[in-house]
């Protein structure tokens, strides 16, 4: 008599394992958002594979056309044009999102083992992906979290098993070929390095051990900083990919990009940075555990670089996680939930796992007809169809055009118009001169210059955002006998430059939206 094969039953546990990971993966499936990010590295993945080569000038703007840069996240472009090739954007959000999940399963394992309660690492894994949301979007800085994460998981097993200071090195040089965040990851292992040094001083106080060959003891994690640091050259520039690290930051903290900017309290990741350092504070101040000398090393050195950019709070965010887990566990018992090492499988553990599961299937993108979130006014519609529809027009009415937009709408109307026109610019910002960029500040305000900037140019269309950004600059182009309205698509309004001497269309229902809206 064949044997009927069980299937493990589910149990409380199961679901707190479940909740984090299942979150992050919901809430990035469901994101109809503009994915500011997106578009340029599809298209230089497109090029990539087009040519077989690297593509490292400038082939979508008019402005910067051939200016020559580093093009640092040439394997991720490739690996995710690829999949937009087997299923569109849609595989494309899939894949996105199921990295970060797994970039969120292993900060829960992480704070699991830190803490030995799986209860207090989930709710601690929540509050830690609320505060990454605003970064969960689809770009190579995806790559960026896993790798940042892996190696955190790596180094703390490395305190146990020294075998394992051998896969650091293998990260980072994978993480230098996807993102140009790959020097955090040489930060965590040098202050991994710092902090085996403190603790051998500290291990030979009061013994006759000289301090020096405590510190010898050790020496595989200096070889293991350097074999990381050698990592990083194994790329297609060399050492001259910290020169693209450098300009990036320094280009976009000069120009004031959000993600660049100083954490405050009006943003959601700032309240959760708020939060984290506060209740850190509170919990070290307990009389319970005390933070360990690498948990003091790594918060240390990560949390003064929060205040300088919201970007550098993600990397404070997944590195307290299992720390403020371990605290919470250690000084709140009563928080700790008794049933993490003893539970029964029961039926209201199935039925939130089979939940979950099922919500998770419902946030799939090819299942967004039969999501009521998405049903809901406003949430199905995607602003790329919106704008695909007005790159189409901009096509037909004119070979190779010269297109104005805002620099996010600009990636993918650059990825969508290749090689039938070029954007004055996307979102590149290292590879834009200060001119450039001063002068699309100056159209995009309305300034004085703008009509002459835009004659300067040859530019054919302005792809408009009614919405506010142009706000300044809307009601001049509508007043202009220089431009008339083509058509308008949910938020974007796409305008074409009149023949000299001829007298602008209609435009009086335009103006009433716009009146509307500022009202």
């Amino acid at each position: 008599m064949l044997s009927v094969l069980r299937l493990p039953r589910p149990t409380d546990r199961w679901t707190r394992f479940l909740l984090a990971p299942a979150l992050v993966f919901i809430a990035t499936c469901i994101d109809r958002n503009y994915q500011t990010d997106l578009w340029h590295h599809l298209a230089r993945g497109r090029a990539i594979v087009a040519e077989g080569r690297l593509v490292d000038t400038d082939r979508f703007t008019f402005t910067m056309a051939g200016k020559p840069f580093q093009d640092v996240n040439w394997l991720w472009q490739v690996a995710f044009y690829k999949l937009h090739q087997l299923g569109g954007l849609s595989l494309v959000q899939t894949t996105n999102s199921a990295v970060l999940a797994g970039m969120m399963t292993v900060l829960l394992v992480l704070a699991w083992r830190r803490s030995g309660s799986l209860a207090v690492a989930s709710g601690v894994c929540v509050v830690a992906f609320f505060g990454l949301w605003q970064l969960l979007i689809i770009r190579p800085q995806t790559f960026s979290f896993l790798l940042f994460v892996v190696l955190y998981g790596v180094l703390e097993g490395a305190t146990r098993r020294r075998w394992l200071l051998v896969v650091p090195p293998l990260v980072v040089a994978l993480w230098t070929n996807c993102h140009g965040g790959f020097p955090v990851g040489l930060v965590l292992v040098g202050t991994y390095v710092l902090a085996q040094g403190i603790e051998a001083w500290l291990a030979q106080r009061g013994t006759p051990k000289p301090l020096r060959a405590a510190l010898l003891e050790r020496w595989p994690w200096a070889a293991c900083l350097a074999g990381c640091v050698a990592a990083t050259l194994l790329n297609p520039y060399g050492w001259r990919v910290y020169e693209y690290v450098a300009l990036t930051s320094s280009t976009a903290s000069a120009r004031r990009i959000d993600e660049w900017l100083p954490p405050t309290p009006g943003l959601l990741i700032g309240k959760v940075w708020i939060a984290s350092i506060l209740v850190m504070l509170v919990l070290c101040a307990m009389p319970g555990r005390r933070p360990t000398v690498r948990e003091l090393c790594v918060m240390g050195i990560f949390l003064p670089l929060t205040f300088g950019s919201v970007r550098m709070v993600a990397w404070w965010l997944l590195i307290v996680t299992p720390i403020l887990a371990a605290q919470v566990a250690a000084n709140l018992p009563w928080f700790k939930q008794s049933s993490d090492t003893n539970e029964q499988p029961s039926r209201g553990a199935a039925v939130l796992c089979g939940g979950i599961l099922f919500v998770v299937l419902l946030s799939l993108p090819w299942l967004e007809r039969a999501n009521p979130v998405l049903l809901l006014p406003g949430r199905g519609q995607r602003q790329e169809t919106d704008l695909q529809a007005l790159a189409d027009k901009i096509a037909a009415e004119r070979p190779n055009a010269r297109v104005f937009t805002r620099f996010a709408w600009g990636e993918y109307l650059g990825w969508s118009l290749d090689p039938r026109g070029k954007v004055f610019m996307d979102g590149r910002i290292e590879i834009i001169p200060d001119e450039v960029w001063n002068e699309y500040g100056a159209v995009t305000r309305g300034r004085p210059e703008w009509q002459a900037i835009l004659d300067r140019y040859n530019v054919d269309f302005l792809v408009l955002d009614r919405t506010g950004y142009h706000h300044d600059l809307l009601p001049l182009v509508l007043d202009s006998q220089k431009w008339h309205v083509v058509e308008e698509r949910g938020d974007a309004v796409l305008f074409s430059r009149n023949p000299e001497g001829s007298a602008g269309a209609s435009r009086a229902p335009l103006r009433v939206a716009a009146k509307q809206q500022a009202e």
